[in-house]
């Protein structure tokens, strides 16, 4: 047994610690970031009025870190060779499920609570383009949820999991233009938000755009390989 697990804690190591260390300091540091800033706000908006205190400032708070843990599951997904130089795939992508349950959850708190806050301030739900963009953003998100975590008890087809998967990298990009039209820490904080998610979104398209060209490139080789 003593055995096994020493196996098991090899295995999760990093290939090489020093680069790990680093990764993890700036992981850590861009997750911080916007905390800090939503602490700062929160110092000053605490007030008399219990639905901002009790719904509007925790659901702004969980969007934030859902966003980050949302960004940092994707990088672990795509199967960078820059991180499995550090990491071992198998670690890689069970963080990448981790962090995406988190992301996920946290999320969909913030849009439940959000939504509650909207409804006890006006008196019902509002729908203005960029609140619909968060709507979507959630359903593809819990779709794509959906598929990875029943994706045994389903029976689904693979490409029907890739593609209902997949759905995920929508949600991304939408979280992002409504954070960007919506979110408080965002429109009046400092660059300590903006920069580190604006340079979230262009790095998930680089990166985005990286995989597809791998894909086709392998799709290729393999087609070659059937006609040889």
């Amino acid at each position: 047994m003593s055995e096994m697990v020493k196996t098991k804690k090899k295995s999760a190591a990093s290939k090489n610690p020093t680069a790990a260390a680093v990764i993890y300091a700036v992981a850590a540091v861009l997750f911080a970031l916007p905390i800090i800033e939503w602490a700062g706000n929160f110092a000053g908006e605490v007030g008399p009025n219990p639905a901002w205190n009790f719904l509007n400032l925790p659901a702004r708070l969980f969007a934030l870190a859902g966003f980050v843990l949302m960004f940092y599951q994707f990088i672990l997904g795509m199967r960078l060779p820059l991180f499995e130089k550090v990491f071992p795939r198998a670690t890689n992508l069970k963080r990448h499920r981790t962090l995406g349950k988190v992301a996920f959850v946290l999320i969909l708190l913030h849009a439940v609570m959000m939504a509650a806050f909207d409804y006890s301030m006006a008196g019902q739900f509002l729908f203005d383009t960029y609140r619909v963009l968060g709507l979507i953003a959630v359903i593809c998100l819990l779709v794509g949820v959906i598929a990875a975590w029943f994706f045994k008890p389903l029976k689904l087809p693979r490409k029907v999991w890739r593609t209902l998967h997949l759905l995920g990298y929508v949600a991304f990009p939408l979280g992002f233009f409504h954070a960007s039209s919506l979110g408080t820490e965002v429109l009046t904080g400092d660059w300590t938000v903006s920069a580190p998610f604006t340079a979230f979104v262009i790095i998930f398209a680089v990166l985005v755009l990286y995989r597809l060209v791998e894909y086709y490139k392998e799709l290729a080789a393999a087609r070659a390989k059937t006609a040889g």
